[in-house]
């Protein structure tokens, strides 16, 4: 097997502590068989060399949120996967191309989130919390959280009425703070001026919407569209 990779090690410790969920290391060890030290160097961006596929996979038959195998394959850099290592690792139907899409929109945004000069740490998600897709505490004088939603949306030509409708229904269940930013990411430029044009109307909410660009793996712009007052 060729051993050669393109190891994202803050892309798959993001994903490490999402599939860990609110359990502990030593619990999560214990279910996964891996030992808590060797998770914890993962998680702390200590290890240069990925882990091997066999153990990613029993990261993710333990994992919580959804963390699939095939993500993690993905931020370990096994891009070009063997043939007896993972059968249909290329996606066959809609559902498994955006979640691959919905995966490459999560390492833009951190890789992004890394370039920046505030400080910053992951949060761990509540429970098994499924919204919003990746949650951060902020060193900042406006806010001390942000929120991301990550949204793909496909055709050129429909707008996103379902989705969007969908998006502030849960949005409007979800409690903010003043001091709390959310961010929807989309791939989707014209959705971007959609959403731009239409702002919702009395949404207790500083939000944003974030346009990233997925073939070049780039983060075009951010506007807000709603204050929190």
């Amino acid at each position: 097997m060729n051993k050669k990779t393109n190891f994202n090690k803050e892309v798959f410790a993001a994903l490490l502590e999402k599939a860990k969920g609110d359990r502990s290391i030593n619990k999560y060890a214990e279910e996964t068989s891996v030992s808590a030290a060797h998770i914890s160097r993962f998680l702390r961006q200590m290890i240069d060399a990925p882990p091997t596929p066999e153990t990613i996979s029993k990261f993710a038959d333990k994992a919580y949120n959804d963390v699939t195998y095939k993500d993690m394959m993905s931020a370990a850099g096994y891009i070009v996967v063997e043939e007896n290592m993972v059968e249909e690792y290329s996606p066959k139907n809609r559902r498994e191309e955006i979640r691959k899409i919905e995966q490459d929109i999560t390492n833009i945004v951190i890789s992004y989130l890394m370039n920046q000069e505030f400080k910053w740490s992951m949060e761990k998600p509540e429970g098994m919390m499924r919204f919003p897709d990746l949650m951060i505490s902020l060193e900042d004088e406006v806010y001390k959280k942000w929120f991301f939603e990550f949204q793909v949306i496909r055709g050129r030509a429909s707008m996103p009425f379902p989705i969007i409708h969908h998006f502030y229904s849960r949005l409007l269940t979800f409690e903010l703070t003043p001091t709390d930013k959310f961010t929807l990411v989309i791939d989707n430029e014209k959705a971007f001026d959609f959403l731009f044009r239409r702002p919702p109307i009395n949404l207790r909410a500083n939000l944003y919407i974030m346009l990233v660009d997925t073939e070049n793996r780039t983060v075009i712009k951010e506007e807000q569209i709603c204050k929190y007052e």
